[in-house]
């Protein structure tokens, strides 16, 4: 008999499950979203029956004789909680929505084992410091031994900010903030006022509309006076205070009818404040941990995958590395969940070193893309098995855009490879191509460049390892004008660093397109439309290349590709 230990994310919104073994092994981790094809999934619960069942499946769970375990993300719900609820940052009605939504998530946790006939009862759950989680998930899968681990949340069990101190892989917390005082809540205002939703994800709109704006530094000043940073601690200002931050950012708002330029000041400026305030908490925590000049950083909560602002962290406030995970936010804390749950019943404080993967979702059905070979119609199908990178850098070279789906899918928000589209950085309408034929989406919307690892100093100031896409990095202007596609507005990219440990296979396409080329980065973005989650299955994938602008797309070893293109040979 093997115990597993299931995790949940119980939020109410990212719901997400995880799977870790007897010996502390991660061997499963994903979104509900991508399953259900719902963005963000919100009151879906995270170990939803089909979903579980196939998990389970992938890792060999044997329900005759394997016990399994159940944890969730929250010790609490939040209704239990003695928060005030009010409109200063966000709307008091969105608060008891997702109040009842997460009651809902933490009340139901494990009920699914009874529809799968795993036990008679709803079983014994046990329930995890919500940044705990945070901390534990992204420990799990850094590489740090010893370390500060600052989680920047948009809420939590009593404030949105905790620090952790990481010595010999075991955590203790220094402190956590209380009250409303929040960044993510914060950003999540500066979002509404620029004419996005927040509960949409749409944060990253406003990322992308910073590098079109002007910094106002009147108004950041302003909008950084809404949270009060003492001793790194933060809190909300005065009413008074709220209400005139309030008023400064209406004369810059849009309504989502108004043109999205309209907000672009207040983006910039909007970036700007929250870096500002989350460089005050950075500074505070260093120099009371003495970091000094060789100090490590890990970052979770949602407020880490704001890549723009983490990019500028290593090399000052204290910290020489920085780490961020792949799934930061509250789909991550599933992981953290499941880890902590091992730990407990294990009797150990120190949290296991994962690999640092973050493919860990789903397999392709093989039956699935068979069923697709057969009906392919007029679509031409070719075998790759053993060159499939070479055929798909080939087509990259030759202008067309292909989706990926192959191997385990990427755990976080990011497409790394697995289940990506891809395509050449080098024409400059390239980008223009992508977000109106493929993508449907904004035409200020950025992509990201993969580059080797170890050549990412050829194209990047202030180099780092970035896996993940966790980091926003300025291009060597030189460097800039040769891969124009994946350079934003500010000259800056959102870099995914690849190595033949990380991910051999999509290396290897950048290695045979940079062979062919002489320019060794790619094109990537997340394989979706706007509005959509990353695709989950076959049939999701060939609806995306049914119903789009894509070229072709590689399930596994099976290049498809449109009837107009003829099917891939080698080169002679």
């Amino acid at each position: 008999m093997s115990t597993w230990y299931l995790g949940l994310s119980t939020s109410g919104h990212d719901p997400a499950l995880a799977l870790v073994d007897e010996d502390g092994r991660l061997a499963f981790a994903e979104a509900t979203e991508r399953f259900m094809q719902d963005k963000r999934a919100w009151g879906i619960a995270p170990d939803h029956v089909p979903h579980l069942a196939a998990a389970l499946a992938q890792v060999g769970f044997d329900p005759a004789h394997d016990r399994l375990v159940v944890a969730t993300s929250w010790t609490l719900t939040k209704a239990a909680l003695p928060v005030t609820l009010s409109n200063a940052l966000l709307p008091a009605r969105d608060g008891l929505w997702m109040s009842g939504l997460q009651a809902a998530a933490q009340a139901s946790a494990g009920a699914s084992l009874l529809r799968l006939g795993l036990c008679e009862r709803i079983p014994e759950v046990m329930r995890f410091d919500h940044h705990l989680c945070h901390a534990a998930m992204a420990v799990h899968q850094s590489p740090f031994e010893d370390a500060t681990c600052v989680v920047m949340d948009g809420e939590g069990e009593a404030g949105a900010l905790s620090v952790f101190d990481l010595r010999g892989r075991a955590l203790a917390r220094r402190w956590r903030s209380w009250g409303p005082g929040s960044l993510g809540a914060f950003y999540a205002f500066v979002t509404g006022a620029c004419g996005f939703d927040w509960r949409e994800g749409e944060e990253w709109k406003v990322m992308g509309l910073a590098a079109y704006g002007r910094v106002l530094p009147e108004l950041v000043d302003t909008l950084a006076e809404m949270i009060v940073v003492d001793r790194g601690r933060l809190r909300l200002a005065d009413d008074a205070t709220v209400d005139r931050v309030r008023a400064a950012a209406a004369r810059h708002s849009r309504s989502p009818a108004d043109p999205i330029a309209q907000a672009a000041d207040l983006a910039a400026s909007g970036q700007a404040a929250y870096a500002l305030l989350a460089d005050r908490v950075l500074a505070a925590c260093a120099e009371e941990a003495g970091a000094g000049a060789g100090g490590d950083l890990i970052l979770a909560g949602g407020c880490a995958l704001n890549s723009s602002y983490n990019g500028t962290i290593a090399g000052r406030l204290g910290f020489a590395r920085v780490f961020v995970p792949s799934a930061p936010a509250d789909d991550g804390n599933a992981v953290g969940a499941a880890i902590l749950a091992w730990a407990k019943d294990r009797g150990t404080g120190a949290i296991p070193a994962g690999d640092g993967s973050p493919y860990l979702g789903s397999r392709v059905n093989p039956r699935a893309v068979e069923k697709a070979v057969r009906g392919a119609g007029p679509l031409a199908v070719s075998d790759v098995a053993g060159r499939s990178a070479e055929a798909v850098a080939e087509r990259l070279r030759g202008g067309r855009i292909l989706g990926v789906l192959r191997g385990q899918a990427e755990f976080g928000p990011r497409a790394l490879g697995n289940r990506s589209i891809l395509a050449d950085p080098r024409p400059a309408e390239m980008k223009d191509r992508i977000n109106s034929a493929v993508k449907g989406r904004e035409s200020y919307r950025p992509f990201a460049p993969v580059v080797p690892e170890g050549r990412v100093g050829d194209w990047f100031a202030d180099p780092q390892p970035s896996p993940y896409m966790s980091f926003t990095k300025r291009w060597h202007g030189a460097a800039a004008a040769r891969v124009p596609a994946v350079v934003h507005a500010d000259g800056t990219g959102r870099l995914q660093t690849v190595s033949p440990a990380g991910n051999a296979w999509l290396h290897d396409v950048v290695e045979h397109f940079g062979a062919a080329t002489g320019v060794p980065v790619i094109l990537n973005t997340s394989f979706n439309i706007m509005g959509k989650p990353i695709v989950h299955s076959c049939e999701d994938a060939l609806a995306v290349l049914l119903t789009s602008g894509l070229d072709g797309v590689l399930i596994e070893d099976t290049l498809i590709e449109k009837a107009a293109l003829p099917p891939w040979e080698s080169p002679p």
